[in-house]
């Protein structure tokens, strides 16, 4: 048998195991039974090596049944709890549960209060939590249909802001970053991969900048960014020299508070 035949039989066989994993997978979500589903897409995560067809599909299934876990074990949890009790143990005064965040504005939405969101300003205005976080917070409750006008600390530039969630905050909504994303993409047309890598360093700025924008057009960030990520794959693109201080700070920063 030649070497070629042996590995064609090899690649048959796993694929068929991970076929009656995936198979297995979803009968336990069709059962509803999450726990089960969840600690077999886990170990096969954590097996050393998993052919790359099928990678994509365990990362998926991993994301979204630890979410339904996730979830059912807040409801087991915190079901019982009052809304000030929930407020509580969303935010201690050190750090920030995006679960049950979530969890607290579906199930209160309409009975939130203004000292509600006061108590939940002081998520926005503690430093010590991270932008990224922030920002998924806001979302959680703008898309609960809540408006009100929060304050928020952005640690990376030192300085204080007033966010409006009925306003466009969001990266996909924000006219700078949507025309500077756009002018990129045009840039990169040819270049995908490049392009995603520069729609990655795009968001890292957006966070850190979250209450502002950088003091660059759009045309002009787009621009640099563009040939800053080109100059780390071919040497005969040199980034502009202050550009790539600045971005080195920016990811320098982000590093440290997150």
């Amino acid at each position: 048998m030649t070497i070629l035949k042996e590995i064609k039989i090899k690649m048959t066989k796993l694929n068929k195991y991970y076929e009656e994993i995936l198979r297995k997978v979803d009968k336990f979500i069709a059962e509803k039974n999450y726990d089960e589903a969840f600690e077999l897409v886990s170990q096969e995560i954590a097996s050393p090596y998993i052919p790359m067809e099928y990678v994509e599909r365990f990362e998926q299934l991993y994301v979204e049944i630890n979410k339904i876990v996730m979830v059912n074990q807040i409801k087991h949890k915190y079901n019982n709890m009052s809304k000030m009790e929930m407020l509580g143990k969303i935010y201690d005064g050190k750090k920030v549960d995006l679960n049950l965040l979530s969890f607290f504005l579906g199930k209160f939405h309409k009975q939130i209060e203004p000292m509600d969101l006061q108590y939940l300003n002081k998520i926005f205005m503690d430093k010590t939590i991270t932008n990224t976080e922030k920002i998924f917070a806001l979302e959680q409750i703008k898309i609960t249909e809540i408006h009100y006008i929060f304050d928020y600390n952005n640690g990376f530039i030192n300085k204080i802001f007033t966010i409006n969630t009925n306003s466009d905050f969001e990266f996909h909504k924000h006219s700078y970053f949507v025309q500077t994303q756009k002018l990129i993409e045009d840039i990169l047309i040819k270049d995908p991969s490049l392009a995603t890598l520069a729609h990655e360093l795009l968001l890292i700025i957006y966070e850190y900048y979250f209450g502002t924008q950088p003091y660059f057009e759009s045309v002009v960030l787009a621009d640099k960014l563009t040939r800053y990520v080109k100059a780390y794959f071919d040497n005969k693109y040199k980034p502009d020299v202050e550009f790539k201080i600045w971005m080195d700070n920016i990811m320098g920063s982000k590093k440290i508070l997150n």
